[in-house]
C-alpha cells in the first residue's frame, strides 16, 4: 500500500492522504530536507497512489506494476548528474500541454531541483503558472534557500525532517548485527540514503582511509590525489566525504575538549581520534576550510583538483 514502507514522517503522509481522499490536489509541491531521508520516495508513493486503479497504491493493478517497472508514462522524473538545463525545462513545457496517455492525471517528479540552471527556472516558471489542472509538480530539493522565491511561492511547501536515530537503527537492522546498525544509525545524520551509501564496503573502507591521512597517517601527494579522486568521483559521493570530513574534526574537537567519546559521531575510528595531535587551530581551520569547499562544490567546478586541495592543506603534519 502506498507510505506504508516510507519509514518516519508521518505528517507528511497524513497530509498527502487527505489530499488524495478530497481531491483537491495543488498543481505544485516543494519537498525540502536533508538528502537521502524520503522525499523523493513519498512523491513515488503519492504518484502510485494518484494512478492506481484501486485507489489504495495496491501494487497489483495494472498502473502499479507499470510504477514498479519506471514505465508509466504520465510519471515524468527529471534527474540527472550535474545541472538541470534549459533543456530539460523545455521538454517539461511540451509534456504538460499534452492530456496524459493512460490516467487522467500527470506527475512530474523534479529531483535536486537546487541544481537548475537560473534559465531552466525561469522557464519552469512559466510553466508553473499556468499549469493544464491534470498536472502535478513535485520540486524536490535538499537546498531550499537555492531555489528562486518565485518557484517556491507557487508551491506547497511539505518539509521533511531527519528520521530519529532508533528509526534508523531499526532500518538497518537486517542481519542482526546490532553493532553496524548503531554505527550506521550514527554515522547518518538521520538519512536512510547516508547510512546506504556507507554499508557499501568501498565506500567505508575510503571513509576510513580519508580519517587516516587527515591524521598524519600519508601525507604523500600521490595518496592524497588518489584518495581525493576517489571520493570525488560523483557530485553525491564528494558531498557524502565532505560531510564525514566535518563530523571527524568535530569528534576530534569533542575528545580534545572533553576527552569523552560518548558524544562522538564516528565512534569506530576512536584510534584515530586518539593519535590525532589536535591543536585548536589546525581543528578550526580545517573545519572551516571543509565549509568552504562545500560552498565551492555547489558550482562547476573540478571536483577532483578542489577536494585534492582540501587534503593538501588539512592533512596534519
Amino acid at each position: 500500500m502506498a507510505f506504508n514502507d516510507i519509514i518516519g514522517h508521518e505528517r507528511q503522509k497524513r497530509f498527502l492522504t487527505y489530499l488524495l481522499e478530497r481531491g483537491n490536489i495543488p498543481h505544485a509541491f516543494l519537498l525540502c530536507g536533508q538528502e537521502g531521508i524520503g522525499k523523493r520516495k513519498t512523491a513515488l508513493e503519492f504518484a502510485r497512489r494518484l494512478f492506481c486503479l484501486k485507489k489504495t497504491g495496491c501494487g497489483e493493478c495494472r498502473a502499479c506494476v507499470k510504477l514498479d517497472r519506471g514505465s508509466h508514462p504520465d510519471l515524468v522524473i527529471i534527474e540527472r548528474e550535474g545541472s538541470i538545463g534549459i533543456d530539460n525545462s523545455r521538454m517539461i513545457a511540451k509534456e504538460v500541454s499534452e492530456h496524459p496517455f493512460e490516467s487522467d492525471k500527470r506527475v512530474i517528479i523534479i529531483d535536486n531541483a537546487e541544481t537548475m540552471t537560473m534559465e531552466a527556472a525561469n522557464a519552469l516558471l512559466k510553466t508553473l503558472e499556468e499549469p493544464p489542472p491534470y498536472n502535478h509538480f513535485f520540486i524536490i530539493t535538499s537546498s531550499e534557500r537555492e531555489i528562486p522565491m518565485t518557484i517556491r511561492s507557487r508551491c506547497s511547501r511539505i518539509a521533511f525532517s531527519p528520521l530519529a536515530r532508533e528509526q534508523l537503527e531499526t532500518y538497518f537492522m537486517t542481519d542482526g548485527d546490532q553493532h553496524q546498525a548503531r554505527l550506521l544509525s550514527s554515522i547518518s545524520f538521520g538519512s536512510i540514503g547516508c547510512g546506504i551509501f556507507w554499508q557499501d564496503e568501498d565506500n567505508f573502507s575510503l571513509r576510513e582511509k580519508l580519517a587516516a591521512a587527515v591524521c598524519g597517517k600519508d601525507k604523500s601527494f600521490v595518496a592524497l590525489s588518489s584518495l581525493a579522486e576517489r571520493a570525488s568521483a560523483t557530485d553525491h559521493s564528494v558531498t557524502m566525504y565532505l560531510t564525514f570530513l566535518l563530523s571527524f574534526f568535530r569528534d576530534i574537537f569533542v575528545r580534545k575538549t572533553t576527552g569523552e567519546m560518548s558524544f562522538v559521531t564516528n565512534a569506530d575510528l576512536e584510534d584515530l581520534l586518539g593519535d590525532a595531535a589536535s591543536d585548536l587551530p589546525w581543528i578550526e581551520g580545517s573545519m572551516k576550510r571543509i565549509q568552504e569547499t562545500m560552498r565551492i562544490m555547489r558550482y562547476n567546478v573540478n571536483r577532483w583538483l578542489v577536494f585534492e586541495n582540501l587534503l593538501i592543506h588539512v592533512a596534519r603534519d
